[in-house]
């Protein structure tokens, strides 16, 4: 039942889970609360998966990075089985950019990852089933791949309960209790639950959720216009029967900057692939796409001229997910002056996934032990406030 804890989190993704994991594996009493249905109201229910570390930004690559291990060792780090395939990642990139992924990858390499610049006749002896046509440079990293979203936050989620959190979800959703500025507690069905801190992780929820609590999570940017610091985009996917594509056994994740698209395999005989659609649109609990809308005809266009085969491949289903972005491209992670006791983990700008593991593990270190984790310096939502937004670097074309 509801009582009392040392940090009560709020968020059903893998975000959210993680840093209750983390908390309770190093001994805190953990409330994890969320909406009943199972990952209904989180982005993760529908993400891409990818566990990948080549980005604009470093920081970012950072984060990702340091989670790796984690998704590679999943049973013995964390317990339980996180899906992860080790299936490759490639970046192509044009000729304009490719001095810039040259650069991303000794920046890469610098922080201990696993990545080489190829050519396209290498890349091309490795995978037959791509076209490579107008690709001038390829970044490759081998142990990349990508992992299952849903059995990810059950296994964070089981691992918590296993190790003393309480799990508790409810129809009618979560407040946040607040005793003048201090925040104390979050509310889940009419029962308090006090606590030190309220962890918000829920994602395109998370504004709101403060917002009824009277902490608007949007500020001026110094010239005096209103900024929503979190607001929801649109981000969707469909899957296509593969088994017929030659070679598509053999298929790595790729990311292909000139088109603005993404695929990757989906287990045997499939292919998951990037569904651009209207970032203003929110899609509410229907994540369905029709598999035979414009939108997903339009997507297997962009990426069908890179994957052979893939024009004439059966789509078997399309989803969509609304995805907490932030308005200058970097999540808020961090406590929210002059709000004492409360902690945001939101805006995660669609690479939250892959960064879940370092975030978890850092946010529970920075709460229990009140020591500052320099990884997170960069995400720190009071940026805003202090007029120091600092944005994400956009090297490429479409990342």
């Amino acid at each position: 039942m509801p009582g009392t804890a040392d940090v009560a989190v709020i968020g059903d993704g893998a975000i959210g889970a993680s840093i209750a994991y983390h908390l309770a594996a190093a001994g805190a009493k953990v409330a994890l609360l969320a909406r009943s249905g199972g990952f209904r109201s989180s982005a993760t229910r529908r993400s891409a998966g990818q566990v990948r570390m080549h980005h604009s930004d470093p920081h970012d690559a950072r984060l990702a990075a340091l989670g790796l291990e984690t998704f590679e060792h999943w049973a013995e780090i964390i317990g339980g089985d996180c899906g992860f395939r080790r299936a490759g990642f490639a970046f192509l990139v044009d000729e304009d950019h490719a001095g810039v992924l040259a650069r991303t990858v000794a920046e890469l390499k610098g922080l201990g990852v696993e990545t080489t610049v190829l050519t396209p006749d290498e890349l091309a002896d490795e995978q037959p089933a791509l076209d490579l046509d107008g690709v001038a440079a390829v970044a490759y990293e081998p142990r990349s791949g990508y992992a299952d979203p849903v059995r990810t936050a059950m296994a964070l989620t089981e691992q918590a309960r296993a190790r003393g959190a309480e799990v508790l979800t409810g129809p009618g959703g979560v407040r946040l209790h607040r005793t003048g500025d201090r925040f104390a507690g979050a509310v889940l069905n009419g029962d308090l639950v006090s606590a030190e801190h309220i962890v918000v992780a829920a994602g395109v929820g998370s504004a709101a959720l403060c917002a009824a609590a009277g902490v608007g999570l949007g500020t001026a940017d110094g010239t005096g216009a209103p900024r929503a610091l979190v607001h929801s985009k649109q981000v969707g996917w469909a899957v296509a029967n593969t088994s017929t594509i030659p070679c598509a056994a053999s298929l790595c994740m790729v990311i292909d900057d000139i088109a603005g698209t993404y695929f990757r395999p989906d287990g045997s005989g499939q292919v998951l692939f990037r569904v651009p659609l209207d970032g203003s649109q929110a899609p509410g609990d229907d994540t369905r796409i029709p598999r035979r809308s414009a939108e997903v005809a339009a997507a297997r266009a962009l990426a069908a001229p890179r994957l052979r085969g893939l024009t004439a491949a059966e789509v078997t289903t399309a989803a969509r997910a609304a995805e907490a972005y932030t308005s200058d491209g970097r999540a808020l992670i961090g406590p929210l002056a002059p709000h004492p006791g409360l902690y945001l983990a939101t805006g995660f700008n669609g690479g939250g996934f892959k960064a879940a593991p370092a975030v978890g593990r850092a946010v529970a270190a920075e709460l229990l032990s009140g020591v500052v984790r320099p990884e997170l310096d960069p995400y720190r939502p009071d940026r805003f406030a202090a007029g120091e937004p600092v944005p994400i670097i956009q090297r490429y074309r479409n990342m």
